[in-house]
């Protein structure tokens, strides 16, 4: 049996792999879903102080404390980031890096530099953050009539939006630093979701299915919804999981 540990987006949590959770136990999977400092049940910790490092050492700490070993990895979205970085500091407890329409990042670039933002993208949720009266926060605001687009289920929009919380704008704007071979030598694999792309000059995930799903040490799937899989398709998705429990 794998042990899968789940590492969210931005704004998110824990709760969001609420209904793919037991989807993967069912089969006698261990499941850990994170929870990043300053999101989700764990919002009374905000704090503008919070940066990447912060969210890898929570993901660190669960395999840690949890005495995880052989671990399956997935990071959704901006979890991409975070697993990345908890490689460079534990990759002896890691069985595979699995890249759920995630960031990618290379060697000092931040959020942004990954999701492949444009400074005017970044200036507009500075202004979007200090409008809100969260400065030093990355708002949900600018973003949510194209993230409502890619869920059609009106009560998943309705669900999602309640729980979505303001995230610390330095998780973003922090660089990883990557370099440790022993977390280069770990697998990896990456779930493209099909639906709703732009061409690779404008959408990350575009860009990085392209670059790895041939690439040496890379094991590759493709999932037929959108970026908002894990909640418009909790079935779906779990089963890309399954698909790659044995690395």
């Amino acid at each position: 049996m794998a042990t899968f540990v789940l590492v969210h987006g931005a704004w998110g949590g824990g709760w969001v792999w609420k209904k793919i959770v037991p989807l993967l136990r069912r089969p006698g999977h261990d499941v850990h879903a994170t929870t990043a400092t300053g999101l989700g049940d764990r919002v009374h910790l905000a704090d503008p102080a919070i940066d990447l490092d912060t969210h890898i050492t929570d993901v660190a700490n669960v395999l840690a404390f949890e005495d995880l070993t052989d671990v399956t990895l997935v990071g959704w979205s901006y979890g991409g980031m975070i697993i990345t970085g908890v490689a460079e500091r534990v990759p002896e407890r890691l069985a595979q890096l699995v890249y759920l329409d995630a960031d990618v990042p290379a060697n000092g670039e931040d959020g942004y530099d990954a999701e492949l933002c444009s400074e005017e993208v970044r200036a507009a949720d500075r202004a979007a953050a200090e409008a809100a009266g969260m400065p030093g926060f990355l708002v949900i605001d600018t973003y949510a009539e194209w993230i409502g687009a890619l869920m059609p289920d009106p009560d998943d929009r309705a669900w999602m939006f309640a729980k979505c919380v303001p995230q610390p704008l330095a998780t973003y704007t922090q660089p990883i630093r990557l370099g440790n071979p022993a977390a280069a030598a770990v697998p990896r694999a990456f779930i493209f979701c099909t639906e709703g792309k732009g061409d690779a000059a404008v959408d990350h995930t575009v860009r990085s299915a392209a670059r790895v799903r041939s690439a040496s040490g890379w094991r590759y799937r493709e999932l037929a919804d959108t970026h908002m899989a894990p909640i418009n398709a909790p079935q779906a998705t779990a089963e890309a999981l399954l698909s790659l429990s044995s690395p």
